[in-house]
C-alpha cells in the first residue's frame, strides 16, 4: 500500500527546503520542531514514512539532522 503524505509530512518538507537542508547541513529535529511548534520526539517520529519514501535522508551523529533526499521532495 503507498503511504499517503499528511499535513505534518508537507510542512516537514517545507521547513527542510526554507532551511535549504542537505548532507553538509542538515536540520535537527529540534530546528524542525520548533517552526512547528510541535515536539522534537514526535518530528522524528513523522520522519520515519518520509524516509521510507526516500524524500528525506538522515546525517546521523554529532552535527547530524534531516535533510531532502529524493527528487519527490524536490517537487512537492
Amino acid at each position: 500500500m503507498a503511504q499517503v503524505l499528511t499535513t505534518i509530512h508537507h510542512e516537514i518538507i517545507r521547513v527542510l527546503r526554507e532551511n535549504s537542508a542537505s548532507y553538509v547541513n542538515p536540520v535537527t529535529s529540534d530546528i524542525i520542531g520548533n517552526a512547528l511548534n510541535v515536539t522534537p520526539s514526535y518530528i522524528r517520529e513523522q520522519m520515519t514514512p518520509l524516509q521510507k519514501m526516500d524524500m528525506v535522508g538522515v546525517r546521523r551523529g554529532p552535527g547530524g539532522g534531516y535533510f531532502l533526499a529524493g527528487k519527490q521532495a524536490l517537487k512537492l
